[in-house]
């Protein structure tokens, strides 16, 4: 039998912020290796944002997706972890 390990997943969303404007959001996504396959941790990803006042519409990327030049400008450390 596999095991369903627990991951952290690094999510970044282009979205807009509380005053309108185009921003990045970033959030870590607590999931595990199923909810990863079926993209459990875009929706995840997405509430995060939309009850921390972010709109869309969403784009999320995952660390897998995500472009470099963007990841790298997070202090994933500070993230928040949905």
């Amino acid at each position: 039998m596999s095991q369903n390990k627990d991951l952290i997943e690094r999510c970044v969303l282009a979205c807009r912020n509380t005053s309108g404007e185009p921003d990045f959001a970033f959030v870590k996504v607590r999931c595990n290796e199923e909810m990863q396959a079926l993209g459990c941790h875009y929706d995840t990803a997405i509430l995060w944002a939309t009850e921390n006042g972010y709109e869309g519409p969403f784009i999320v990327w995952d660390a897998v997706e995500c472009p470099e030049w963007l990841s790298e400008r997070f202090i994933w450390d500070s993230a928040s972890i949905a």
